[in-house]
């Protein structure tokens, strides 16, 4: 399959049958100055039987998708029977006149400070911001290990939605973050 070429002798083809077109292409497939055109196809044939040879290669790539959001926010639901601490931090990205990147840490203003179940919250983000980190940590009781993490994640990716769930016992706690 070529790109280009001369298309004065195709444009007089108007037929449905392909003896025909296969005359003009082989007749049209010299290329040069007046004819240029570029190989975007290649079909290989075997020189024995002129048979189609099949080519078994592999070929990896990586695909890339982008959401566009104009915000998102993070709902933080405490349920566990303990008492629990959270620090969230994030980055919001503008530029300046000159187009360079400008990074402003930020933090959610209750950080480190010790919540009760039930607890709810809504944490609002922008939707330029980036590098989430979410930590959620229980007090235990237990003087050898005061605090545990429930969790700990870092570049979590923004959503509409991020939910933030913590529950269990102090033994026992569990957390989960889930996405809309």
């Amino acid at each position: 399959m070529f790109l280009g070429g001369d298309a004065s002798e195709h444009n007089k083809v108007v037929t449905k049958d392909f003896d025909v077109i296969r005359n003009v292409i082989k007749d049209n497939a010299a290329f040069g100055r007046k004819n240029p055109a570029y190989p975007i196809s290649y079909t290989s044939v075997f020189l024995k039987n002129n048979k189609i040879a099949g080519v078994n290669n592999r070929s990896e790539y990586v695909e890339t998708t982008s959401t566009e959001y104009t915000s998102g926010k993070i709902n933080l639901s405490h349920r566990g029977g303990y008492v629990a601490q959270y620090e969230i931090l994030w980055d919001e990205v503008n530029y300046d006149d000159k187009g360079k990147e400008i990074i402003t840490p930020r933090y959610w203003g209750d950080n480190w400070y010790s919540k009760t179940s039930p607890f709810n919250t809504v944490i609002p983000l922008g939707a330029n911001t980036r590098n989430i980190r979410i930590m959620a940590r229980e007090c235990t009781g237990l003087a050898w290990e005061w605090w545990r993490k429930v969790l700990d994640e870092r570049d979590v990716k923004l959503a509409k939605e991020i939910n933030v769930e913590i529950g269990g016992s102090t033994l026992s706690p569990y957390g989960s973050i889930t996405y809309k």
